[in-house]
């Protein structure tokens, strides 16, 4: 008996099962290592094919050829892929245009994710900047952007959703009036810290040189001193015989 699996047409062999031996040598090169033949139930005409590590190139027609000396009979479908990326991650970058500018990554979906932000209501935010990206492997990478304003704030929320699954990973991040400038004076003594930084850094090295130029000054004195003293000592002895 001879079990074919292949894609659109029998000869691109995904994977062979013939007279009780798996013929790896006829496999396709995409599919090399990666295939397992599931035989618990063969005597009853069902196998399962187990196919790892799967990648948005492994979609399209399949089909499954039994053929014995009684017997034949075929089975063509199509396999569907479809991936979640990771979780959602949203990072603080800065002010911008009077409110505060978040964005949020994610990678590894397919197909394409559908990227939303949403405030605290359910209400939809419009993004700043949204980029999908498609690496070598077909699988997409999202990161988008909003502006979140005054009066926007507590829950602000970021979900990608992959639309052939229809299942979503959101992340849902707290943000308190104090970082919005336009609530409080959180910015202004934030610059008011940093300006300040620099002056309070300054202050040690101001010491620093106000003590080295005292102690120079002291020696200088003592040394001129020492001087004084030895030239008087001089004149007293050349003044005896």
């Amino acid at each position: 008996m001879e079990i074919r699996w292949f894609r659109s047409r029998a000869s691109d062999v995904v994977h062979l099962y013939q007279e009780g031996q798996e013929l790896h040598g006829q496999q396709m090169a995409q599919f090399l290592n990666r295939t397992q033949l599931v035989r618990d139930d063969i005597t009853d005409g069902s196998v399962t094919l187990q196919l790892r590590g799967v990648v948005p190139a492994d979609a399209g027609p399949y089909g499954c050829r039994f053929l014995s000396s009684t017997f034949s009979g075929e089975a063509i479908w199509e396999l569907e892929v479809a991936g979640l990326g990771s979780d959602p991650h949203i990072s603080l970058e800065g002010f911008k245009e009077g409110g505060i500018q978040l964005r949020c990554s994610s990678s590894g979906w397919y197909p394409k994710p559908q990227a939303q932000w949403r405030d605290h209501q359910g209400k939809c935010l419009p993004p700043e900047t949204e980029a999908i990206i498609q690496d070598t492997q077909g699988l997409f990478s999202v990161e988008t952007s909003v502006v979140v304003l005054e009066g926007a704030h507590s829950n602000v929320s970021c979900s990608i959703q992959n639309p052939f699954l229809v299942q979503k990973k959101e992340f849902v991040i707290q943000i308190a009036d104090v970082f919005l400038p336009g609530s409080s004076p959180w910015k202004r003594a934030f610059l008011g810290t940093l300006m300040a930084l620099p002056l309070l850094l300054a202050l040690p090295s101001a010491l620093a040189l106000w003590l080295f130029q005292k102690q120079r000054r002291r020696q200088e004195k003592l040394k001129q001193e020492a001087e004084k003293d030895k030239g008087e000592q001089g004149g007293a002895l050349r003044s005896h015989p």
